[in-house]
């Protein structure tokens, strides 16, 4: 019987003692061209992705410094328009912008309703606030912290979150009511909401409560309108979240209000100091963002 065998692969054979011919000097330059144009279109190619890479870099930084430059332009532009709203807020007995202390829109800020408080001390021109926007319906003052803004109330929680008092698109935005609360502050929770800026403007300095001594000046601010004077003493302040128990409204007494406010105390990172509550009470909330969209910060005063 025969007997088989395995078949071997045509081509030459490579085994030991195989030897490669040798090239001819017109080969040799050529192949030695080959390798160096390869490597000229390597290095070609390694330069343009390099400079395709630094193109970019340059564009990012162009631009992020066009952004950040336009912020600062934002932010000043937000800045200036409520340094010149402070002319219309002077001293209590002072001449506001028009050359005069009374009048019908003119909320005086003197002694307190039962007399016991000397109050702010300062006056503020409704009469002009609202020439320049009729949605202006207080002024938020509180001393310790800086913080002395109008107060305005849109048709919605959006409009004024990016617009000025004077209607210009800023990031800053305005402070501005809860659109569901009364314009009158009667409500027993009344919502007033503020961008938390990084330059300490608006509600940017409202977490520095933290680190205050919470002397009695530091527990007050006031609330003014052309219609009178509300002294709020601070009782709570804390980061809470976003949309959650704190911000729960209230339009008139009832014995849920006064547990809501108690368990506010409880989890407030300010002490109380043993303030009790009633179902007449009123309570003004400050609100402002945090660096998690998740959570707020608030401060709480009691309407005194």
């Amino acid at each position: 019987m025969g007997r088989g065998c395995a078949g071997r692969s045509g081509g030459l054979d490579r085994g030991p003692g195989y030897s490669a011919p040798l090239l001819t000097e017109k080969e040799t330059r050529i192949l030695a061209q080959k390798r160096r144009q390869k490597k000229i279109k390597k290095r070609r190619y390694g330069i343009f992705i390099w400079g395709l890479l630094l193109l970019a870099a340059a564009a990012v930084a162009v631009f992020s410094f066009y952004k950040i430059g336009a912020a600062l332009t934002e932010y000043r532009a937000g800045e200036k328009v409520y340094e010149e709203m402070e002319a219309y807020v002077t001293p209590e007995g002072i001449s506001s912008a028009d050359g005069s202390n009374e009048g019908s829109g003119d909320s005086v800020a003197g002694s307190g309703e039962d007399g016991q408080d000397a109050g702010p001390g300062i006056q503020v021109d409704f009469d002009s606030l609202r020439e320049i926007n009729p949605d202006v319906i207080g002024w938020l003052y509180y001393p310790s912290l800086d913080i002395s803004y109008p107060i305005l109330k849109g048709e919605d929680n959006d409009y004024y979150l990016h617009h000025t008092i004077e209607k210009e698109k800023n990031f800053s935005g305005s402070i501005f009511m809860e659109t569901k609360n009364s314009s009158s502050f009667t409500d027993s929770h009344t919502i007033i909401y503020g961008h938390n800026m990084k330059n300490g403007t608006m509600f940017g300095k409202l977490k520095r409560i933290r680190d205050l001594k919470m002397t009695e000046d530091d527990r007050k601010f006031w609330i003014l309108t052309p219609e009178k004077t509300q002294l709020c003493h601070i009782f709570s302040a804390q980061e809470v979240k976003t949309g959650g128990e704190a911000y729960t409204l209230f339009t008139g007494p009832c014995q849920e209000f006064v547990d809501w406010a108690k368990q506010l105390c409880r989890s407030s990172v300010v002490d109380p100091e043993g303030i009790t509550f009633t179902e007449t009470d009123r309570i003004i909330t400050l609100s402002t963002c945090t660096s998690n969209d998740k959570s707020r910060f608030i401060v709480q005063g009691l309407c005194q």
